[in-house]
């Protein structure tokens, strides 16, 4: 199984299903992480796959895909969706649990936004994004 991974419980899932004698995880990174912390235990690669045809054909030698990819990588999720319906192979997502709203939050559509509603005031800002966001 190809394990679409970049978050600790991707990492945690891939060890796991690597002591089950029925599974024979291959955990992959995108790349995008200078030093990715890779596990000793289980086969990683890390890199992208060329798209949706990439990833399709690259599933050629796999039986399940898993997306347990960061809730801020919508492109490999979308990949992943149609890749594995091409491939006719069964596709698990790990989705987090939504934080529980606060009252005091504001909701926007995007990182411009945010950065809009947060006003011209210099203020000290608590970011849960990814480190491509930044900017």
């Amino acid at each position: 199984m190809l394990i679409l991974g970049g978050t600790l419980p991707s990492r945690q899932l891939a060890s796991k299903l690597a002591l089950d004698p029925r599974f024979a995880p291959l955990l992959s990174f995108a790349g995008r992480t200078e030093n990715p912390e890779l596990p000793s235990d289980v086969p990683c690669r890390v890199g992208g796959f060329g798209g949706v045809e990439g990833l399709r054909a690259f599933l050629a030698d796999f039986d399940a895909l898993i997306d347990a990819t960061h809730p801020f990588a919508a492109r490999i999720s979308a990949n992943a969706v149609h890749a594995a319906r091409e491939a006719n192979v069964p596709l698990l997502r790990l989705v987090r649990p939504a934080w529980p709203r606060e009252d005091s939050w504001t909701e926007v559509a995007d990182m411009q936004a945010a950065a809009r509603a947060l006003g011209e005031t210099p203020r000290r800002v608590f970011l849960t994004i990814g480190r491509l966001e930044v900017g």
